[in-house]
């Protein structure tokens, strides 16, 4: 007798219907797209606990027990109970839900746990319904074995254009195939060879389900295709076919559906190990992981394709418009990796897939330390400068396609990229701008009152203006406090706050919320730059070069880099280590000539050194921008009252003191 538990796994597996998308709330689940969305914005949640969603979702009608959602979202693998609970936490913390409130996942004691959100589904006609597991893949299939007859053997997919479905008049009615593949996929779910199967090695595995899918597919599309040409209003049209034609789920769309531009997304393939040694793809599964895994909270409006859907894509060495096609991407992201010795060498390019033009292309090379401090350095960097390129990108694109009629995603990240360039009174202001016009087409978008609450802080912070102060502080504080309880972990929010309260002297918090930013995004050189000053301004000087140092590893290119080498400089001089503060300083004006204080910085350290002409020409450079200032009122120009920082920061700023004194400052 089949017990419940096995009915209910066999159920999850077969969704009734073929729903492609939930709405409940103010949410949006795209099954296809492998999102959550909330109020249009994408929501990031690990591949996972979207799984886990999704599958209390399609079984919203009954309790789900523990036990079957250990067999549907880790396919029978001994997991702990504690696991289960912290991605049951994981999904209602996306959904703004909790333990206490339960209003989308409730728990029934003992018995397991069921969603109670009202949900509305969406269908479509073009996809069979398709096991959570095997949803990826079925993205292309052949009709034909291989050449050579290896079962084993992977295939490309096609461009979805050149797939040609078999004629219409051969075909069998679409329900029978339907009806047939529907039985097929019933048995498969009940025979109980299943459970064996987990117990066949990784390769075994693939290949039976590759075959078995493509049994069920190749039955179901041309069944579709021939209901489709019956219903069409000509029959006229002639559909070719010959031995080795390809068969992909997308050739049911329609032509006007094939040529639709791609949404903002992107994917990153597999990273090829060019080292020649097998036992070593472990580093590159590892990088190409941790870049998938981080990319979506590092570019937060841009889906990222899931791991498991760019797998069978990866050393294809095809070109790269053909994967846009397949995967509907606008951006791919590859790579190999070199190892030798210690040594690591990462080559990685962007490509646009549109017309396969390469946008970005970096050589990344690191110390062979640990497999997670390598993964994590180079990810953070790629990401960072990935991050840069879609944004701006994304961005002219916009302006050049929608120039009248932009939407709140449009001018988030119009404003995201005016905030990326070197900052000044003119960047904030119009950066804020673009905000704004965001937030008054979505008053509840998350990125849009962070972007305007960041440009008040860095406005005080960069000293741009002597008035207005505070109350530019206390509106980003409500700015900053609306938007992390629309998005608890919000990124941009988190570093805006983290500056937000060192401007307020409030440091432990500033560094507590950097941290939660760097654990949200791990390339985000900007948190690593907070730390280091909050860090400075507790008098921890060497501990803060540690930070600026990691903030210059991962953004060696980015266009706030001038803040953690004014930063580095500003230690430096403290702990008297002058030549080294000068040529962070002079580095510092290269990447941002706008800023005053590095020049003010310099006039110190090259006193000390007793370079008086170039300390006294730094000075008038300082005092032309800054005109009128003394020793005894610098301090007040500077973004946090010295009053808020350590004694022992204190004690150590005389020493900078007295190099302005050397190099001219009147007392």
């Amino acid at each position: 007798m089949t017990s419940h538990r096995a009915e209910a796994t066999k159920a999850a597996s077969q969704p009734s219907g073929t729903a492609l998308k939930f709405r409940f709330s103010d949410f949006e689940i795209d099954i296809a797209r492998h999102e959550l969305r909330r109020a249009g914005t994408v929501v990031h949640i690990e591949p996972q606990v979207f799984d886990l969603l999704v599958h209390l979702i399609r079984n919203r009608d009954r309790i789900v027990s523990k036990d079957e959602l250990i067999d549907a979202i880790w396919q029978g693998r001994a997991v702990s109970e504690a696991t289960l609970s912290s991605r049951i936490s994981a999904a209602r913390r996306a959904l703004g839900d909790s333990g206490y409130g339960q209003s989308f996942i409730r728990t029934l004691h003992k018995r397991g746990f069921r969603f109670v959100g009202q949900v509305d589904d969406e269908c479509s006609e073009r996809l069979p319904a398709i096991a959570s597991s095997d949803r990826f893949a079925a993205m292309a299939i052949e009709t034909g074995p291989p050449k050579d007859g290896d079962p084993d053997q992977e295939w490309l997919p096609v461009d979805p254009a050149d797939a040609m479905p078999a004629p219409a008049s051969t075909a069998e009615p679409a329900w029978a195939a339907a009806r047939e593949s529907a039985l097929l996929r019933s048995d498969r779910a009940a025979d109980p060879a299943q459970a064996a199967d987990r117990t066949r090695p990784r390769g075994q595995r693939r290949t039976a389900r590759t075959l078995l899918l493509a049994v069920t597919v190749i039955g179901v599309v041309p069944s579709l295709v021939a209901a489709g040409w019956w219903l069409s209003p000509s029959r006229s049209t002639s559909i070719m076919s010959s031995p080795n034609d390809r068969v992909t789920l997308a050739g049911v769309e329609s032509a006007g559906d094939r040529l639709k531009p791609p949404v903002r997304s992107i994917v990153v393939l597999p990273f090829a190990n060019l080292s020649g040694d097998a036992t070593q793809d472990y580093v590159a599964d590892g990088i190409t992981g941790s870049l998938t895994s981080d990319l979506a909270r590092a570019l937060p409006g841009i889906s990222v394709v899931s791991r498991d859907a760019a797998f069978p894509y990866g050393g294809r060495g095809t070109d790269a418009r053909q994967f846009g096609r397949a995967l509907e991407v606008r951006y791919l992201l590859e790579g190999g990796v070199v190892i030798e010795g210690n040594r690591i060498r990462v080559n990685v390019q962007l490509v646009e897939t549109k017309d396969g033009s390469q946008l970005w292309a970096e050589r990344l090379d690191t110390e062979r330390t640990g497999l997670l401090q390598v993964q994590d350095e180079i990810a953070g960097r790629v990401l960072r400068a990935i991050g840069l390129q879609v944004v701006d990108l994304e961005a002219r694109r916009s302006l050049r396609e929608r120039p009248d009629r932009a939407e709140p995603a449009d001018l988030i990240m119009r404003g995201k990229a005016v905030l990326n360039r070197p900052s000044s009174p003119a960047t904030m202001l119009d950066a804020r701008d673009l905000f704004e016009q965001a937030l008054k087409l979505q008053p509840s978008s998350a990125d849009a009152l962070a972007g305007v609450a960041t440009t008040l802080v860095f406005e005080f912070l960069n000293g741009y203006y002597k008035t207005g102060n505070d109350k530019r502080l206390y509106r980003a504080g409500l700015l900053l406090d609306r938007a992390l309880t629309i998005q608890p972990r919000h990124v941009m929010a988190l570093k805006a706050k983290s500056a937000l309260r060192r401007a307020q002297g409030k440091f432990d918090d500033a560094i507590a919320a950097a941290e939660a930013a760097i654990m949200e995004n791990p390339g985000e050189p900007w948190a690593y730059k907070e730390i280091g000053l909050s860090t400075l301004y507790l008098g921890k000087l060497e501990q803060s070069l540690d930070w600026f140092a990691k903030a210059e590893r991962i953004g060696p290119r980015d266009p706030g880099r001038w803040t953690w080498l004014d930063g580095r400089g500003h230690a430096l001089i403290l702990l008297g280590r002058d030549e080294e503060a000068v040529r962070a300083l002079v580095h510092a004006l290269d990447a941002n000539p706008k800023n005053a204080f590095p020049h003010a910085f310099l006039a110190a350290a090259y006193a000390h050194l007793g370079r008086s002409d170039e300390a006294h020409a730094a000075l008038t450079t300082y005092e032309q921008m800054r005109p009128g200032t003394r020793v005894s009122t610098f301090r007040s120009m500077a973004p946090v009252p010295l009053a808020l920082t350590s004694q022992q920061y204190q004690q150590q700023r005389r020493r900078l003191n007295e190099g302005l004194r050397k190099a001219g400052m009147p007392e």
